[in-house]
């Protein structure tokens, strides 16, 4: 009986979803990032004085990162148990169903953690991506947020 009654807490913790107090990445972020790839010869490229700015609508994310030569749709995953931190995953827009023939593709990962009543937050991050041309590779991220206000980044477009 204990043992369904755990089981039923959980589903309800599970149905409940993440708390209304869940972190927010809205704002201005400045850190670096650096890709690795091969395209038959191995590459490298990145920069460190990179600046990334989201805006967060509840879960959903669009996110520019070089004042738009990248751009990003996602979705903030809160931590249950701390709402503070946890994840977000983010995709490139457009992204390319078509690996290596047509267009560039990335999809993220991050790693989040916010402090309640102020803006400071740290974001990190790694992605998978092919150029299009015929390369892939991985990128890491590294960022702080250094203003929370909103600079309305809009969505992918459709």
């Amino acid at each position: 009986m204990k043992v369904m009654l755990a089981a039923l807490l959980c589903c309800l913790a599970l149905a409940v979803g993440p708390s209304a107090e869940a972190y927010d990445l809205t704002g201005t972020w400045v850190g670096k990032w650096s890709c690795k790839g091969f395209d038959g010869v191995k590459f490298t490229s990145g920069n460190k004085a990179s600046t990334l700015r989201i805006t967060q609508s509840g879960n959903a994310i669009a996110a520019e990162l070089d004042n738009g030569v990248y751009r990003y749709n996602g979705g903030a995953i809160p931590d249950i148990a701390k709402p503070d931190k946890g994840e977000a995953a983010l995709v490139a827009c457009p992204n390319d169903n078509v690996p290596l023939s047509g267009g560039e593709s990335e999809i993220m990962r991050a790693a989040v953690k916010t402090k309640a009543s102020t803006f400071k937050a740290a974001l990190k991050a790694l992605s998978v991506f092919e150029d299009g041309s015929g390369g892939v590779g991985t990128c890491k991220y590294s960022f702080k947020r250094v203003d929370p206000v909103n600079p309305n980044v809009p969505d992918c477009p459709a």
